[in-house]
């Protein structure tokens, strides 16, 4: 059968197939990794422990309302206690027991902190504890210093 336009009629008779050739790409390099890139560590929290911190979220809350204007959630806390902790390592007590309890409590920080403690040369090689135990034992520190007057203030 052929067409009124003699054009397609020519289409037809080559049968030109369209194939779509896709450019060639180079290997891609490796994509940097953002620098505010956090990274999320669950630590183990008893009943006290855990009203604790609940506690000093909610007295810190209009703190960092009025500081930054923006509301102060549990993990950012224990992330502002833990990078504070992290900075003043002479107020450790290595010396905490540790138990698992099945109850936990979250931190986000930065690769770069958590490096520090979890890292090859982190504090957690060093004492040679799990990454977990030595948060743990940072944050249990962070809390007895503000229950010995330690001030909110400074960790925001």
């Amino acid at each position: 059968m052929s067409s009124i336009n003699p054009i397609f009629d020519d289409i037809k008779s080559k049968n030109i197939s369209r194939t779509i050739t896709q450019p060639k790409t180079q290997p891609a390099k490796p994509r940097k990794e953002r620098s505010d890139k956090t990274q999320n560590i669950k630590l183990p929290v008893d009943h006290i422990l855990h009203m604790q911190l609940r506690r000093y979220v909610k007295l810190a809350y209009p703190l960092y309302m009025r500081k930054i204007g923006k509301p102060l959630s549990q993990t950012k806390f224990n992330t502002l206690l833990l990078r504070y902790v992290l900075n003043h390592q002479d107020m450790i007590n290595w010396d905490w027991p540790y138990q698992d309890s099945k109850r936990y409590m979250h931190t986000n920080l930065l690769k770069s902190e958590h490096k520090e403690i979890g890292g090859p040369y982190g504090l957690a090689i060093q004492k040679g504890f799990s990454d977990r135990k030595t948060v743990y034992i940072m944050i249990k520190s962070g809390v007895q210093w503000l229950e010995r007057g330690g001030d909110l203030e400074e960790i925001l």
